[in-house]
């Protein structure tokens, strides 16, 4: 007997035993948890569409539903339905939230493998155990039941893929990635200068080889985005020139009927636009220049100077190490994703959790980050607490005279940790010159 407790403690002693076991145990606490605090509207319309895709069928989903989602979900809907009729007494709090809990869980995993190519196997585990605890992703996937980590997953997925120079499965999870949410669309370009390494390492001597992995990516992106749509438009197939047309009309109503359901600046956000214009139209103008348009400048301007310096820096180092190069493809996605929070109108609330993954990612680097980390965290749990209020007391929770304030003070904060990693960024990566004589193609060894 105690041959076998001896030889369970050394088990135990194993750090990637425990760290396996206190990711299994963080699950089982979240699928407990996930019975409380739940936002009911989104559920209803969750339940609803699933319920309603199983009884219209994909096909005719769209034109008899209201829905402003994209395709991607709403496969999970479907077979959540299904499970549920198969299981009516399990929970459906329970249920739905499953798929966010498990991308969550995902994401940890993913966050381990993500830091193991550019730092110790210690820093991986801390910083995979940081997200999965985090109070950030527990307010959005497991109390209020939104899928903003299900998204995230797949953009995860795509990096990390492209990092690993497996372009062909980059390309379909950017792809899933876009089906599900549209704001992925953002992403495309970062995978696209992943699949444009070989080419910026060998400028002076291309090779088909080198010339191929663009085509890849582009070509997955495609298929698999038209292969997600062609259970909805099936039943409308009448040619073969509308299994190329269909796909891409389906998308782009769906993108048109996602991206405009809502017009306002700020969907009680604590970005730019909630602190000065919080659920204001979107068309209203400034200096003749719409809310919409200058968020778009902003975004647009500060997207090119990130994704420039990268470029820059690919072109610069003479021998890519795997633990500067990846570092910067994670913090250059971080900033991306947060400048499109802070500045582009029509945010929600939730949408900065997949800044916050890639956020967990860069931790490591410089000490002041956990602490950017932290607080961005708490900001972000403070702004769902906010709009979980608003929308759940009709906007009578709060008085207006003191949440302009709050606001405007939370985005203080959030700009403050934005200005610090986008100038940690900008000189880290600055100090390099471009050489074009590099070595050799590869980031990441298969």
């Amino acid at each position: 007997m105690n041959s076998r407790i001896d030889e369970l403690r050394g088990y135990l002693r194993d750090p990637y035993v425990r760290f396996s076991l206190i990711l299994v145990l963080g699950l089982a606490l979240r699928i407990f948890l996930s019975q409380f605090l739940t936002y009911k509207p989104d559920f209803s319309a969750w339940i609803g569409w699933g319920s309603q895709i199983s009884s219209a069928g994909f096909g005719h989903f769209y034109e008899r539903h209201w829905c402003d989602y994209m395709p991607g979900y709403l496969y999970v809907l479907w077979i959540l339905d299904n499970i549920h009729r198969a299981v009516p007494g399990l929970s459906v709090d329970i249920l739905f939230k499953l798929p966010a809990n498990l991308a969550d869980f995902g994401i940890s995993v993913l966050i381990y493998y993500s830091l193991k190519l550019i730092t110790s196997d210690k820093n991986a585990m801390i910083a995979s155990a940081a997200y999965f605890f985090n109070p950030a992703a527990l307010a959005n996937s497991t109390f209020w039941g939104q899928v903003d980590s299900f998204h995230a997953l797949p953009i995860l997925l795509s990096v990390y893929l492209g990092l690993r120079q497996r372009f062909v499965l980059s390309g379909v999870f950017a792809s899933l990635a876009f089906m599900i949410k549209p704001q992925s669309l953002i992403i495309f370009p970062l995978i696209g200068f992943l699949a444009l390494i070989p080419i910026i390492k060998s400028w002076n001597k291309l090779t088909i080889r080198s010339l191929l992995p663009p085509f890849e990516l582009v070509l997955t992106i495609a298929v698999t985005a038209a292969i997600v749509t062609l259970p909805f438009i099936w039943d409308s197939i009448y040619s073969v020139s509308y299994l190329i047309t269909g796909p891409a009309d389906l998308i782009i109503e769906r993108f048109n009927a996602s991206y405009g359901q809502y017009t306002a600046s700020s969907l009680n956000a604590f970005n730019f636009w909630g602190a000065v214009a919080m659920w204001q139209n979107d068309d209203t103008e400034f200096l003749g220049i719409s809310f919409r348009n200058i968020g778009t400048l902003i975004f647009g301007t500060v997207y090119a100077v990130i994704l420039g310096l990268l470029i820059r820096y690919a072109a610069a180092v003479r021998n890519n190490e795997p633990r500067d190069y990846g570092y910067y493809v994670f913090e250059t996605v971080m900033l991306v994703l947060f400048t499109l929070f802070l500045f582009v109108t029509r945010a929600h609330e939730r949408h900065l959790l997949p800044m916050i993954v890639f956020f967990t990612l860069i931790t490591f680097r410089i000490w002041i980050f956990w602490y950017l980390y932290a607080i961005v965290s708490g900001v972000y749990v403070l702004n769902m607490v906010y709009s979980y209020i608003q929308l759940t007391t009709e906007y009578k929770g709060i008085p207006g005279g003191y949440s302009d304030y709050f606001i405007l003070g939370m985005f203080i904060i959030y700009l403050v940790a934005y200005i610090i990693v986008l100038l940690s960024f900008i000189v880290s990566i600055s100090k390099y010159k471009i050489t074009f004589d590099t070595l050799s193609p590869r980031t990441i060894k298969r």
